[in-house]
This record gives C-alpha cells, structure tokens and sequence, in this order.
C-alpha cells in the first residue's frame, strides 16, 4: 500500500478561510483584517506542497469594545487590539482526528493607542501556546495552555508584576481564535457571528478535529483507570507527574 497523501486536506483548509472571508464579509463588512485571512489563504494554496500546513498572520488588528473593569478608565476609548497567529498543523491528524497541531502561538495584545511616554506603556493580553519539545523551563508547563501577559512598563505603589501561571486550554486555530477573541472582546460583534451559519459551521468543523481530540484524551486523566499515553499525561502534568 503506497503512502497515504493528505494534500486535499491541507488545501481544504486555504478553502475554509476564504469561505470564511467571503462570509464576514456579509456579516461584518469589508473589514480590513479579512485580508490578512486571505493571504493566509493564498500561502497555504502556494506554498504549503506536503500533508501539513502552515499559518504566519502578524499583528491583526481586530476591534475592541467597551472593556470592562478598565483601569485606568482614562483609557476607554483609548485602545487597540492586536492578534497574531503562528500556528503548523498535521493533514494525517486532521483525517484520524488526533492531535493535528505541531505548533501554536496564538497572541492576544491590547495597547494604548496614544502612547506618549514610552517610560508608561500600558499592555495587557494573553497568548494561547502548544509547548515546544525543547522547552526545559522550571515553569509548570501543559502542553497547551494560556498565558495571561503583564507587561505593561508602569512604576507605582499600586502596580504589582511577576509570572502568572500558565494554564491548561484548548488549542485554537485561526478561527477558532478568531471566535474566541470576539466572544471576550467585542460582543456586538460576537453576536453577529453567531448568526453567520457558515463561518459557525466552518468553526463546529475546526472544534471536530482540534478540540474533540483534546478533551477525549483530557478525560483520560487521572479520573478513568487504564493506560494513558505520554500525551494525555501532557496536557495537565501537575496531576500526572
């Protein structure tokens, strides 16, 4: 039996995002970020020849509105979002419905727009991460996790900085992000996803392959007896350390 070929998967996916732009369009407008989904689309269609393919979107400007438990509140009004997408994923995993990322660095940053005083930056937001084999930090570490950043670049009694903890979470991919993001930051423009019945359908297809394998192997541990792989144990090591 010759070697299985996962191209149509992988061109599948370049077919998505731009069923995906063609529908935001209606749904939202001709939004600027769309276009970074469509040359996402566009390099995968060129360059991605083997069973995997690969996502590069870089400081994607996406709406934000009226946070809430803002401080300072001087700042409502005053605020742009970014999200970049780093993400490789697998053509055999998608088909057989296993773990089908082999990278991930999804990243949400929230900025002051007019920054004045580069000695006080206000920033925050949070990066949704796959754990690079390599990694040997002392850090507790599961191999998806959020990370909520705290980087603003503020001196003060009332300001208090370190590491958070990372947290386990479900991978995402573009639009599964893309989902995420507006359903936290933006709920006008939320609920018009949700009644957008393609680019839903298209992110029910997503959550099948990405998130069903995750939670299937998540309740394998430590809660069911039998044997678990070194995978499952990954995604919450301080239960299965």
């Amino acid at each position: 039996m010759g070697k299985k070929n996962y191209r149509n998967i992988v061109q599948a996916q370049a077919a998505n995002l731009d069923k995906a732009v063609g529908s935001l369009k209606s749904t939202l407008g001709d939004v600027a970020w769309l276009r970074n989904l469509s040359e996402a689309a566009s390099t995968i269609r060129e360059k991605c020849k083997g069973d995997d393919w690969s996502v590069q979107i870089d400081d994607m400007e996406l709406p934000i509105e009226n946070p809430k438990h803002l401080k300072p509140s001087k700042l409502k009004g005053n605020l742009k979002m970014f999200v970049s997408i780093s993400m490789e994923g697998s053509g055999k995993g998608w088909k057989n419905e296993e773990d089908c990322i082999k990278n991930l660095c999804f990243k949400v940053e929230v900025i002051e727009k007019n920054q004045k005083d580069p000695q006080k930056k206000f920033q925050t937001g949070f990066h949704i991460d796959r754990v690079d084999d390599k990694d040997d930090s002392s850090e507790m570490h599961p191999l998806y996790h959020v990370h909520f950043l705290n980087e603003s670049l503020i001196e003060g009694t009332e300001v208090l900085a370190m590491d958070v903890p990372r947290l386990m979470h479900h991978p995402v991919d573009v639009l599964l992000g893309i989902l995420l993001v507006y359903a936290n930051y933006n709920l006008t423009g939320y609920k018009k996803l949700l009644n957008d019945g393609l680019f839903m359908g298209l992110c029910r297809d997503s959550a099948k392959h990405i998130l069903t394998p995750y939670y299937q192997s998540l309740s394998k541990v430590p809660w069911t007896e039998g044997v678990t792989s070194d995978y499952d144990k990954s995604l919450c090591p301080y239960l299965t350390a």
